[in-house]
């Protein structure tokens, strides 16, 4: 449990942004190294199949969902320095907030990004994934 008590503020589209790429290259390294040893376990012979494919997106939301159930960040959220949190608890994202997160944060970003550029419109300032996993994405600044 986290159970925030310092003040925070809702993290601006470029944190989340910056944050997104940090992990993208995050998740890209592990598939590597997954995929550098199972080629290596099979004397260099190309990795094929539905299996790689279903390991890939195992490795993909397990990333995620571990992390944000765990401690409410991801490691390109450490560099950020934002959380995500339920905003009633202000504890960490449970299974069934951090899987909805997830999932809606891929068509939030396919539609040219319209789920996260919707926190300029929304009141809260919250996108897409925000509404519909219950969460905020709230942005901690250095201690002075």
């Amino acid at each position: 449990m986290s159970q925030q008590t310092e003040t925070v503020y809702i993290a601006s589209l470029g944190r989340r942004l910056g944050a997104m790429l940090y992990d993208a290259l995050l998740v890209l390294a592990l598939w590597m190294l997954v995929f550098f040893v199972w080629i290596a376990a099979g004397d260099g012979e190309a990795v094929t199949g539905a299996l790689p494919q279903v390991v890939l997106v195992i490795l993909w939301v397990g990333f995620f969902v571990l992390f944000w159930m765990r401690s409410g960040q991801t490691l390109g959220m450490v560099a950020w320095r934002i959380k995500v949190l339920d905003p009633q608890t202000r504890d960490y994202p449970d299974f069934k907030q951090a899987v909805v997160r997830f999932i809606t944060a891929l068509p939030a970003g396919l539609l040219l990004g319209a789920g996260y550029w919707w926190m300029y419109v929304d009141a809260e300032k919250r996108t897409w994934p925000d509404r519909l996993s219950n969460t905020v994405v709230v942005h901690f600044p250095k201690e002075k």
